[in-house]
């Protein structure tokens, strides 16, 4: 098993750390080493951390700037090597100057770890101007980063041009990038094409490379999606058998326009190809993730477990079990060094939602149910939403067998618990707190299943409530607190994330926008007739309220329409008037 704390994990997805920094025991949570000798800071930089997720773990921990893991790598090696954010960068070089000139264990500097790995021309320059000597120096293979920049074919001429020594060329116009991304998928089939009709070792390594593939299709097809495959046109193709395995594969591969290139954050990037087709088939995480309006945090950290478990299924792909049941290690040769710890699959842990009243916390945890699903990290795409009176009986005999009917009845799902803090709250009637007892079965249940391994079947809790009352209620529970590692915060909408979700709703509900009525005016419209406190009280509720009106208002132009014999009117369209109506009418 790994030893990734807690935190560590959380350096994957990073949104949901920057609410635990706050915890009186960050700082010696961000000092702790796992088993490869990594800090969080070594974690965070290695899945593309945001620079304020990497202050606030330098803020508690100063010296991890200048502290290498068991390979010899510092923060900023990391950071060079997986394509960090250039802001990250920045801000490790200013903490330590020298970790430009550290080399790690195989004599690589920073440059020829960013050199080697696709990092970011403005990452080049930066660890250039920091240490200009880094340009000549060699790597204990005698490689200098301009030898490893143009050993990768997809370095960037950027990039090579720095290395070289010369200005970077002009800037390539979008039809000039597709047509670079064309000539390189291209020459990578071409290369392809030439290893699988040669004989000797590089064809068995492209045969155990597509047998991997195949095994990824089979056993983890989301994982497809990063490479630009559709597991779903896979699967049809390969029960039609009209060709074999590897044909399918390099059919699949020759057809892609180009991998789906995503920023830093995960989020896909919207590159057009010049005939104005988009690329990369449907990522139906990515689509659930798109159709929540803010709350980054949560998307990120879903992203970040999603990036560790696909790591896992790529390592088990890896290694096929033989028929007598062994890990086979005729393919360890293939296997990256970072792959070949036995980290195990990641389990999604139990989480706390608290945010005020329609901020989203039960249609968060919905999709959840249906992306964890969808990643393999649950069994089910079930969600049960339950309430005190769900969980509680008369007495404590009760009480336990209602629990035990409640998480049987949410195994392999999500059990929502809403209003969680009032199982802390004793009946008027019954001075005996059965609520607590709701909660302890629920605390033995989670420690029960954590100590088997590979429980697929335990519920995923969450446990929902307003700010102030979840955090009193969880002061008062050491047991419960430390079986939820993880607290998402859901703040208060904007204006203009109401304004999006109430589009988004019309929309939904067959409604269009007339052509002055765009997300901004709607924005601004709310700005000025209500206040702070009273969209708080209500957040995403105001945009049921506000379509709920806004239906009376057409029906009511529409009445109008039909005893004037208005041929025109458009019973599907939302005009100004009506969101302006329904403002100064019922929002009070």
């Amino acid at each position: 098993m790994s030893s990734d704390t807690t935190l560590h994990d959380l350096c994957k997805g990073f949104g949901a750390l920057l609410s635990r920094s706050k915890n009186p025991s960050f700082p010696e949570e961000a000092s702790r080493l796992n088993e490869r000798g990594n800090l969080p800071l070594h974690a965070a930089c290695s899945f593309q951390a945001t620079a304020d997720v990497v202050e606030s773990l330098l803020k508690a921990y100063p010296g991890g700037a200048s502290q290498p893991n068991s390979a010899g790598n510092l923060p900023i090696h990391q950071a060079a090597m997986w394509q960090a954010p250039v802001e990250t960068v920045e801000l490790l070089l200013g903490r330590h100057p020298e970790g430009a000139t550290v080399r790690n264990q195989y004599g690589s500097l920073p440059l020829h770890m960013g050199a080697s790995n696709q990092a970011a021309p403005e990452v080049i320059r930066l660890l250039i101007d920091s240490y200009p000597d880094a340009l000549h120096l060699q790597n204990d293979d005698g490689m200098t980063p301009l030898d490893l920049a143009l050993a990768d074919e997809s370095a960037s001429e950027a990039v090579i041009a720095m290395l070289e020594g010369r200005p970077p060329p002009p800037e390539l116009t979008r039809r000039q990038k597709a047509e670079k991304y064309e000539e390189r998928a291209q020459a990578l089939e071409r290369k392809l094409a030439s290893l699988k009709e040669t004989g000797g070792r590089q064809g068995k390594d492209l045969h155990e490379a597509l047998l991997c593939v195949r095994r990824l299709a089979d056993r983890f097809p989301h994982a497809l999606y990063s490479a630009g495959l559709d597991p779903n046109e896979l699967e049809i193709a390969f029960s039609e058998r009209q060709q074999p395995a590897d044909a399918i594969l390099m059919n699949a591969v020759a057809k892609r326009s180009s991998a789906v290139l995503r920023d830093a954050r995960g989020i896909p990037l919207k590159v057009q190809t010049s005939v104005g087709g988009s690329l990369g088939p449907r990522d139906r995480v990515e689509d659930l993730l798109s159709s929540i309006v803010g709350l980054d945090h949560v998307k990120s950290q879903v992203r970040g477990l999603r990036r560790t478990a696909e790591i896992s299924d790529l390592k088990e792909s890896l290694l096929p079990v033989t028929t007598s049941g062994r890990r086979a290690q005729t393919t360890l040769a293939l296997i990256a060094p970072g792959l070949s710890d036995d980290s195990g699959r990641p389990r999604a842990n139990h989480m706390v939602f608290v945010g005020n009243p329609g901020s989203g916390k039960t249609a968060v945890a919905r999709l959840l149910a249906k992306a964890y699903h969808e990643l393999g990290l649950l069994r089910k795409p079930k969600f049960l939403e339950v309430e005190r009176m769900d969980l509680v009986g008369r007495d404590k005999e009760q009480t336990i067998l209602k629990t035990r009917e409640v998480l049987d009845e949410a195994r392999g799902g999500i059990l929502f618990i809403d209003e969680a803090y009032t199982l802390g709250m004793a009946s008027k009637r019954n001075k005996i707190d059965t609520g607590n007892d709701a909660m302890l079965e629920i605390v033995r249940s989670m420690e029960e299943s954590s100590k088997k391994e590979n429980d697929e079947t335990h519920p995923l809790v969450i446990l929902a409530g307003f700010p102030v009352e979840m955090q009193t209620f969880l002061s008062h529970q050491s047991d419960l607190r430390k079986n939820f590692p993880l607290t998402f915060e859901f703040p208060d909408y904007s204006c203009q994330e109401l304004s999006k979700i109430f589009v988004d709703l019309a929309t939904a509900k067959g409604f269009d926008m007339d052509d002055d009525l765009g997300e901004d005016l709607i924005a601004d419209l709310l700005e000025q007739e209500t206040t702070v406190s009273w969209r708080s009280e209500r957040n995403g509720r105001v945009c049921e309220m506000l379509m709920a009106g806004c239906r009376t208002q057409v029906r009511r132009r529409m009445r109008t329409a039909q005893m004037e014999d208005d041929e025109q009117f458009d019973p599907h369209l939302i005009v100004r008037q009506d969101i302006e109506s329904v403002m100064t009418t019922d929002f009070k």
